[in-house]
This record gives structure tokens, C-alpha cells and sequence, in this order.
């Protein structure tokens, strides 16, 4: 754990927001950002997420505070994450790389967000110290491959 860690810190990375994104030259930029699902979509080519954005800690961590970004980004991977790690308030940091822009619906209204291709998402644990239920798995994960849908038939 502390090996990704420190990758994750390290990560060579543009200090862009996902406003500061929205600029067209801003397209294949790396980036590194935290936040929370809010929603998981299938997409053609595997699963996208889209996140709250919140401003990063020391270590790369979401870090959440009295005053909200009021930002989002869906950011895409081929395949998909493990339902029980991954789903709806999960926190997150995602190293990626800028791809476009995508309308971003959330509570009724929306507007458009960058789109980001996931190089490598960063799980962050909520259970407490210790504990080793694979729920509780902190790190990074491997996006799994997404079975085609059944035919109909």
C-alpha cells in the first residue's frame, strides 16, 4: 500500500482543475484528481465514472471541506471495477488523461465537465486501521474486463 502511495504522489501531472480542463488546448493533458463517485454508466468501450471533484491532501486524497468545488468529471477506463469496491460515494483518485468534454446531469440539472481516460484509479479505505475485509481494500485497482450483455433471444 504505501508503494502505490507513493506512485500516486509522484504521479507526473498537470495543477489543473476540472474548470481550468474545459479549455480545448487542455486535450491530452495528464492529470491527477480526487473526489466521490456520484454515478457509474456503462459506456461502448467499458464503464464510466463521474465524480465530485474535491481538492487533494498531502497525500493525493479527496479532502473534503466546508467550502464545495461544486465541480464534476466523468473520467472513462475500458472494462470495470469490482461493484463492491467501487459504487456510488466511493473516494477516489483518478491519474488520467484529458480526452473532451461530456454533459454531466446531476440533481435535475447539469452542465458539460472534461472528459478523462482512467490510466489508474486510487481506492481510499473508510474502515479503520488494521481491518482486513476485502471491502476495506485501499490502493490501486485494476479495471476487470465487462462481460457482454446477453443476447436476446
Amino acid at each position: 500500500m504505501l508503494a502505490d502511495l507513493e506512485a500516486l504522489k509522484a504521479a507526473d501531472v498537470a495543477p489543473l482543475s476540472p474548470d481550468e480542463a474545459m479549455d480545448a488546448n487542455r486535450i491530452g493533458q495528464r492529470i491527477r484528481w480526487a473526489g466521490a463517485v456520484y454515478g457509474i454508466s456503462p459506456s461502448e468501450q467499458g464503464t464510466c465514472l463521474t465524480i465530485l471533484y474535491a481538492r487533494s491532501g498531502d497525500n493525493a486524497e479527496p479532502r473534503w471541506a466546508p467550502d464545495p468545488t461544486y465541480q464534476a468529471f466523468v473520467a472513462c477506463t475500458a472494462g470495470g471495477y469490482a461493484p463492491l469496491l467501487v459504487h456510488e460515494n466511493t473516494n477516489v483518485t483518478i491519474v488520467g488523461t484529458i480526452s473532451g468534454k461530456r454533459h454531466i446531469g446531476m440533481g435535475g440539472g447539469g452542465s458539460e465537465g472534461p472528459l478523462v481516460e482512467i490510466g489508474q484509479l486510487y481506492r481510499w479505505s473508510d474502515c479503520i486501521a488494521g481491518d482486513v475485509d476485502p471491502v476495506c481494500r485501499q490502493g490501486f485497482l485494476t479495471p476487470e474486463p465487462v462481460a457482454d450483455a446477453p443476447a436476446a433471444g
